[in-house]
């Protein structure tokens, strides 16, 4: 079946970020310290009435997915976090930094990958 492009459904992850470095498995979901740990195992808050509103189609040919992919509605579910796209893992990233000239300590926006 030559030329046929994959979907959404057939991406392969390895996981690898999750599965190499220490992941906190806590069930508790609120804005807290997290203490050795650079993921926090999440699932996404669903959103009523996604919708799509821009496409990158250098990233969609990134990983060899054909343009149609955009117009399904399952691609607005997987890219909401409605739905996990199947063999992904989702966890938010805890990380630290500099903002503003000064050191924040622990941030982390929630956003689960």
């Amino acid at each position: 079946m030559a030329g046929l492009k994959p979907t959404l459904e057939t991406l392969h992850f390895d996981n690898l970020a999750i599965q190499l470095l220490p992941v906190d498995h806590s069930a508790l979901v609120t804005q807290r310290q997290v203490h050795g740990a650079c993921f926090s195992k999440v699932q996404p808050t669903p959103v009523v009435n996604p919708r799509t509103v821009c496409v990158s189609l250098s990233a969609l040919n990134l990983l060899d997915i054909g343009e149609s992919e955009m117009m399904r509605q399952e691609f607005v579910q997987y890219f909401s976090g409605n739905r996990i796209l199947p063999g992904s893992e989702t966890a938010a990233h805890c990380y630290c930094g500099h903002q503003f000239g000064y050191f924040s300590g622990q941030l982390g926006d929630g956003a689960a990958m």
